[in-house]
């Protein structure tokens, strides 16, 4: 088969001061330009802080320098592969009519384009007839979608580098908490945790937000924290090793890559039940599923002493089944799906 052309489209990318914004794509979108094949291009917005008119424009635009860095330009894709769905799928309905009306247009869910549709309208329910390839990243996020329609599940895809052997680390913290620090992520529920937690605990917070509960905490002598509003890939990796345990407190997680990246370093997870937990963590075997709900915080105090406390066979045991679960979302595995995916909306085009 000939090489082609693809094109990934995002909402979603880094920047010089949001680093980590879409990184998951962005990892995609190198691991994919590494093929012989395929030639790859992204288009994305990145999610720096405007204010004034120039927040008013952003979309407008991210969308009038699409229409003049592709569709008016001799360059011509084969593929547009839409990350987040909506509104972003316009630009690829309007490639393919205004410029190639051969190219296939690939989409991948990622949460947010359906939990914030929840009572879709006519142009998003209208636009969805223009994707050739549906993927959502985890079962249960399929079945939220609007319609019945045949798709692939298949994560955005976890950085080899946490899948390499590690040294065996002392472990400094009981548990870390990863995650932008806001609402949907649970702060406000790792608050109460930490507020109240009756014995012995050292934590560390990662993620970028409003971090000021950290100082509220301070009260409770008992809780010991280090945070981090950056790390790079092989600093988190590093902070994982050194670590108990994973907690995650979404209210919604289509997925959650994070509790792939640890489990991939042996870490067990304890995370409430949403999409994204539920397809990941198997109660009782790699971590512990909360239910979400108003007893939460009192459910994640009781399966964190439960998880320290554990011997050190039943730890062991439940670190290598953590390590098992995560093998099926590396980076280097979900490219070679996603290949065969282009490969076969090719054949299909010819």
């Amino acid at each position: 088969m000939s090489d082609f052309r693809v094109l990934l489209l995002s909402n979603m990318g880094p920047s010089k001061n949001k680093p980590n914004s879409g990184r998951f794509v962005y990892n995609q979108y190198v691991s994919l330009k590494k093929q012989g094949n395929c030639h790859v291009d992204f288009y994305y917005l990145d999610q720096e802080e405007k204010s004034g008119i120039a927040k008013l424009l952003r979309y407008p635009l991210f969308f009038l320098r699409f229409v003049l860095s592709y569709i008016f330009s001799f360059k011509k894709y084969d593929i547009i592969h839409v990350h987040f769905y909506f509104p972003n799928v316009l630009l690829a309905i309007a490639y393919k009519l205004f410029r190639n009306w051969r190219a296939k247009i690939v989409v991948t869910f990622h949460g947010s384009d359906i939990y914030l549709y929840p009572t879709p309208g006519p142009v998003y329910r209208y636009s969805s007839g223009f994707v050739d390839k549906f993927i959502f990243v985890s079962e249960k996020l399929k079945q939220r979608f609007f319609k019945p329609v045949s798709a692939s599940v298949l994560s955005a895809g976890v950085n080899d580098l946490f899948y390499e052997p590690q040294t065996t680390a002392i472990k400094h913290f009981d548990f870390v908490f990863v995650g932008n620090l806001n609402k949907n992520k649970g702060i406000d529920r790792l608050e109460a945790i930490l507020e109240n937690f009756q014995r012995k605990l050292t934590v560390a917070i990662v993620g970028s937000g409003d971090s000021s509960f950290i100082e509220r905490l301070a009260k409770n002598e008992n809780v010991s924290i280090r945070y981090f509003d950056y790390c790079s890939a092989q600093q988190l990796v590093t902070i994982y090793n050194e670590s108990y345990m994973l907690i995650n407190l979404s209210y919604n997680e289509s997925f959650g890559l994070v509790m792939a990246e640890a489990m991939a370093c042996g870490l067990p997870v304890i995370a409430t039940q949403t999409d994204g937990s539920t397809a990941q963590v198997l109660n009782g075997e790699n971590g512990f599923l909360i239910p979400n709900d108003e007893n939460v915080c009192v459910n994640a105090t009781s399966a964190i002493e439960q998880v320290l406390d554990l011997s050190e066979q039943d730890y062991l045991t439940m670190r290598l089944c953590a390590i098992n679960s995560a093998a099926p979302y590396q980076l280097s595995s979900v490219t070679e799906e996603v290949l065969k995916i282009y490969a076969k909306l090719r054949v299909d085009n010819e």
